[in-house]
């Protein structure tokens, strides 16, 4: 069994201070025989030396990464420190962090990476929780897609690295103190776990009825769709893309290998009219054209929430929605956070929550078996 201690923070500059905060809503006497910390911040904090000082400070493995914002069942907030302590006398919790990775050596750096934690313990670990760097040379499915080859297809649980700068270019991924805008880190969970995986998209009704086919393709860059360039297929459809409001129009991919579609955002628009996504655009599958609003936000939301709240056992809830949900819920951008806190505080059990670039999490396939996937759009959860 595992048990979920969180605890929070706003003190940026005092650093005795933000520790002594921490610890103070930690019962460490209740912590069982082993441990291990997740931690979701503004990028101050670890900026200002707390995140080193506190991984130093508390006796028990930590990853992490800088999050739009946070929340728990003590608060939420852009501008807080989030720590969630899991701890088990049957769960062990064994971190590692690769070192910066590029579009040269990201391959082999998280191939080394799970075989140096894999080295620490006696057997493959049940599941992994990850936080990856926003990479604008290798797409996001990409370094997830290496993780699930290093990791023999071991379920993930994660999320791409944000912060409050939304051109990413103050994120950090941490590990036991230490932190890298390009790192991966890695925890193995090691013992008895039976993860709940919760993913709650874009509502049918937002979904457009009519598919089309990826046509030309190559990795995540979408060319032609039904033969014809995608900004065209789509302007035939009645939507403009441009530079501007790229990012608001998801795409439902319907993989030949997953039961649900997998929702997918356009990151770039190029000169000669391709478009880079958020994951693999094969040749040959389907797609439908989504629409996001507050809503369909809401609505999936509270979808998601009703799937957590179902799991009446559940020791431990975490929670990873995307960013561009915080973003489009303008002018009432917590709404969701309100919602999240409201909902699971009511339930008289502990959870942590954090805003994604690009949420990791399993989806069952065809086959009976999950299958790791990278998402955009989506409201994340894993129950424990």
């Amino acid at each position: 069994m595992i048990q979920m201690f969180t605890a929070r923070t706003s003190e940026i500059d005092e650093i005795d201070e933000a520790i002594s905060e921490i610890k103070s809503q930690i019962d460490f006497n209740a912590l069982k025989k082993n441990s291990g910390g997740v931690i979701f911040c503004h990028i101050e904090f670890v900026e200002s030396g707390v995140v080193a000082a506190l991984c130093k400070e508390l006796p028990f493995n930590i990853i992490g990464m800088t999050s739009m914002a946070s929340a728990d069942e003590h608060g939420y907030s852009l501008f807080d420190l989030n720590l969630t302590v899991l701890t088990s006398d049957e769960v062990s919790f064994e971190v590692g962090m690769t070192d910066s990775i590029n579009y040269e050596n990201y391959i082999t750096e998280i191939d080394q990476l799970y075989n140096r934690v894999r080295s620490k313990t006696e057997n493959d670990p049940s599941m992994i929780f990850t936080f990856m760097p926003y990479m604008r040379d290798v797409a996001g499915y990409e370094v997830v897609a290496a993780m699930d080859n290093s990791c023999h297809g071991i379920p993930m649980w994660g999320s791409i690295t944000n912060n409050i700068d939304f051109n990413y270019e103050t994120v950090q991924t941490i590990c036991n103190g230490k932190n890298l805008p390009a790192g991966v880190a890695m925890m193995f969970l090691n013992g008895p776990v039976d993860p709940k995986f919760i993913v709650s998209s874009i509502p049918e009704r937002n979904i457009s009825n009519s598919r089309a086919v990826i046509t030309k393709s190559e990795g995540a860059v979408l060319r032609e769709v039904n033969d014809m360039p995608i900004l065209e297929y789509l302007a035939n459809a009645g939507l403009t893309i441009t530079k501007e409001n790229i990012t608001t129009t998801p795409l439902m991919l319907y993989y030949g290998n997953a039961k649900e579609p997998v929702a997918l955002g356009f990151y770039t628009l190029f000169e000669d009219g391709s478009v880079l996504t958020g994951g693999e655009m094969p040749a040959g599958t389907s797609f439908a054209v989504g629409s996001i609003d507050a809503p369909g936000i809401f609505e999936s939301a509270e979808a998601g929430l009703k799937q957590i709240l179902d799991f009446k056992e559940r020791q431990a809830t975490l929670l990873l929605p995307c960013v561009t949900r915080y973003i489009m819920l303008a002018p009432d951008q917590e709404s969701e956070l309100r919602l999240i806190k409201e909902n699971l505080t009511n339930s008289g059990k502990p959870f942590m929550m954090g805003y994604s670039g690009g949420e990791i999490c399993p989806m069952p396939g065809n086959d009976g078996k999950l299958h790791n996937r990278f998402h955009n759009y989506t409201f994340c959860a894993c129950v424990l």
